[in-house]
């Protein structure tokens, strides 16, 4: 039986928030009927451009509309706390864009309040959504590359229009750099490894003359035994944008470039069966020659006080076929759709669930 479209309203009219309504039209099950915010005139002149049919002066007229089933939260981080639980004790559905909160207590307060109401929780980690990253998942669960036991990850982002006088600068209004940004990429690479943080250090410098946080660095152990570390910095022209993450694995490297990720380089050392499992997830173009065979006096090998039996040795770049906005589009709309899964199915597991928020927000304050 056709599940009746769900009724969305979405507090947060700017940039992102119309990316959502905008990704979201025509996907079965959904609807976004309002949108909120607390400049009145621009949440309706938003609406009218959207096509969205209500708007409202705040979110809290629009948790007393009784025709919205889903909340979606777009607004800056320090305000998610107060609306997620507002929303949670109202009976609403939650989408929550990251971070979850800005500090691990507010993050406790909307589970505690999600889990007395009973409802359906998604977050915006649109990255565990790409299908790229749902392969290299399988690559690490099914040990294809041996065990993941390094993550190095940097990004290099733009500030231009990022003015001194914008909340992202301000703490208690954005959180910092790891927690505004950063829980994007601890939750993926997290996710990836299976294995939660069992200890986080960090760094960070503050421009001179300033009070503006700009360059952080944070180091994560996993209680796998795996070791991260993730540079942010803020200071680049936006058309010197940068991320990339290096992925050291047992037997070889898989580099991830973008942060909507497109492609990945593959540089590695396999036998036969690891090969062909590797050539279904992550295939190489075609007419390429991406495996060479290694000499028969050279197969056994031995590292990290482990022997191999080493076949083949890769070096090749997979790619996704479609380009970055199709693949984020895509990202969104199959998040919303998991959300809508749990809400007609009580038994289905939310791939970015509350928990997800929780222990990446966890690290990002631990630092």
């Amino acid at each position: 039986m056709p599940r009746s479209k769900k009724r969305i309203g979405l507090v947060g009219y700017g940039g992102y928030g119309r990316f959502l309504v905008e990704s979201w039209k025509g996907l079965p099950g959904a609807e976004v009927v309002a949108l909120a915010g607390r400049d009145i005139d621009r949440v309706r002149q938003t609406a009218l451009e959207l096509g969205v049919p209500k708007s409202y002066r705040g979110y809290e007229k629009l948790l007393a509309d009784p025709e919205i089933e889903v909340v979606v939260i777009a607004s800056p981080p320090a305000t998610h706390a107060e609306i997620a639980v507002a929303a949670a004790e109202a009976g609403k559905h939650l989408f929550c864009e990251k971070p979850l909160a800005t500090t691990l207590e507010d993050g406790e307060r909307i589970r505690r309040a999600v889990d007395h109401a009973g409802v359906s929780f998604c977050m915006g980690f649109v990255l565990r959504y790409n299908p790229l990253f749902r392969c290299l998942k399988q690559v690490v669960c099914e040990g294809l590359l041996g065990e993941l036991h390094r993550v190095d990850f940097t990004n290099f982002a733009g500030d231009e229009n990022l003015p001194p006088d914008h909340w992202f600068w301000r703490l208690d209004q954005s959180g910092g750099i790891l927690v505004e940004h950063g829980v994007h990429f601890f939750d993926i690479y997290t996710w990836l490894s299976g294995s939660p943080a069992s200890s986080v250090t960090g760094h960070r410098t503050v421009r001179a003359g300033t009070p503006q946080e700009d360059r952080v660095l944070a180091t994560v152990e996993h209680r796998n035994g795996m070791l991260a570390t993730y540079y942010h910095a803020f200071d680049k022209p936006s058309r010197l944008e940068r991320t990339s993450c290096l992925l050291g694995f047992d037997q070889g490297y898989l580099r991830v470039d973008g942060w909507i990720a497109l492609a990945v380089e593959v540089d590695a050392v396999v036998n036969a069966t690891q090969w062909r499992r590797l050539s279904e997830l992550l295939p190489p173009p075609e007419q390429e020659d991406a495996a060479t065979p290694v000499p028969a006096d050279q197969r056994k090998a031995r590292g990290g006080g482990r022997d191999y039996e080493l076949d083949w040795v890769l070096r090749y770049r997979h790619a996704l076929s479609e380009d970055k906005q199709t693949i984020y589009r895509q990202c969104v709309r199959d998040a919303l759709t998991d959300l809508l899964q749990s809400i007609d199915n009580p038994n289905h597991t939310i791939t970015a669930d509350l928990a997800s928020g929780l222990e990446s927000l966890r690290i990002a304050t631990a630092v």
